[in-house]
Parts: C-alpha cells; sequence; structure tokens
C-alpha cells in the first residue's frame, strides 16, 4: 500500500521552515546533512540489493531483450518528461530529469536538489512521488491497454519493491522475476541518468 509517511516528514519540514523553528546555522548544515543522506541511501539501496540471494543468478537467466525493459522505460519516462515540460511551460532540462527519475522519489529529489535547488527538487519529488501513487492505483489499467510490459515501464523503480504486489496482481506471477529485476536496473541508473540529463538539457 502507498505509505504516507514521506509526504507527512516533508510537511514537517515546510512546517517548522516557515515558523522558523530551526537551530541556529542549520541551513549551513543542509548541504552537507543532504550530501550524507544520500550517499547513505545509496548504502541502504546496494545493501538491499545484495542481500536478495537469487539476483545475480536472475540477472544471469534473463534474455537481452527482457534487459532492454529498463532502457525503454527510461528513455519514454524521459520523452514523456520533455513533452509534459513543453505543455506546461517547464524548462525542458527539469522535465526531463525529474521524469528519469521513474517513480524514485526520494533519491530524485536529493539529485535534483544538488543540481538545481529547492524547486527543482520539490518538482521531482512531487512529479515522482504521483507517478508511484498512480501507477498502483491504475496497474489494471495499463496491464489491459499497454500489456505487461507497458505495466512495467509504468512503475519504472517502483517495479522492485512497492509497485510489485500490485504488478503481479494485475499482470500475473510470471512476470515478478522481470519486474524485479527492471527495478532493480533502473535504481542504479537513476543515479547517474538524473543529474546528466539536467546537465546535458539545460
Amino acid at each position: 500500500m502507498f505509505d504516507p509517511k514521506p509526504i507527512l516528514v516533508l510537511l514537517a519540514g515546510v512546517i517548522l521552515g516557515a515558523m522558523g523553528h530551526l537551530p541556529e546555522g542549520f541551513d549551513d548544515l543542509i548541504g552537507p546533512l543532504l550530501r550524507g543522506a544520500l550517499i547513505l541511501l545509496f548504502l541502504a539501496i546496494g545493501f538491499d540489493m545484495g542481500k536478495e540471494p537469487r539476483l545475480w543468478e536472475t540477472l544471469r537467466s534473463l534474455s537481452g531483450r527482457a534487459l532492454m525493459m529498463p532502457v525503454a522505460a527510461l528513455l519514454g519516462s524521459v520523452a514523456g518528461g520533455i513533452l509534459t515540460g513543453i505543455t506546461v511551460g517547464l524548462p525542458v532540462g527539469l522535465a526531463a530529469s525529474a521524469s528519469a527519475g521513474c517513480g524514485y522519489y526520494s533519491i530524485t529529489m536529493i539529485l535534483l536538489k544538488e543540481a538545481a535547488g529547492i524547486e527543482a527538487a520539490t518538482i521531482g519529488f512531487v512529479a515522482n512521488l504521483a507517478r508511484e501513487v498512480l501507477t498502483i492505483l491504475a496497474m489494471p489499467l495499463f496491464v489491459r491497454y499497454f500489456g505487461k510490459a507497458g505495466a512495467l515501464g509504468a512503475a519504472g523503480a517502483t517495479a522492485m519493491d512497492t509497485a510489485l504486489p500490485f504488478i503481479i496482481r494485475s499482470a500475473g506471477k510470471e512476470v515478478a522475476v522481470h519486474a524485479f529485476v527492471s527495478g532493480v536496473i533502473l535504481s542504479l541508473i537513476i543515479p547517474l541518468s538524473v543529474p546528466l540529463i539536467y546537465r546535458l538539457l539545460s
């Protein structure tokens, strides 16, 4: 199910910041804290992936075509972000890099904060959180109209965790391995693709 804690924590931070109830000198600590949080997040992601005993065996068993799924999901996300940015008047670089987060809102927010500031981070957070929620809610429709591959592409990085039960329920157990591996690969690519796309298109 959808976890509301990230939104609640973000809102708590917004309220505390607006009220000015932060320790003196905290503003100077935000940059180092974010970098430290990013490093810890990478460590946690690596640990979570590494402890999965069947991961490497599963990767070796997949065909090259199956491994193209996360690449296609990333390219489709970026293309959709560019079109959306042009439509709503967002800078193309920001729209594309936010979309390259592929539903991984926590890491996308931190990466965009480092690359472009708090406004870009907020856009990245909201866009990717909305993608995760909509994917979970609309998974049966994705499977019906776009097939199993379309469902995995829509889930993006969340196909390895939060969206996985909903993918299995709508698309069947046979796609579970492909969904997991697609999400893992995207989770590895996102830390590189988000800042790179922002620099290339901004």
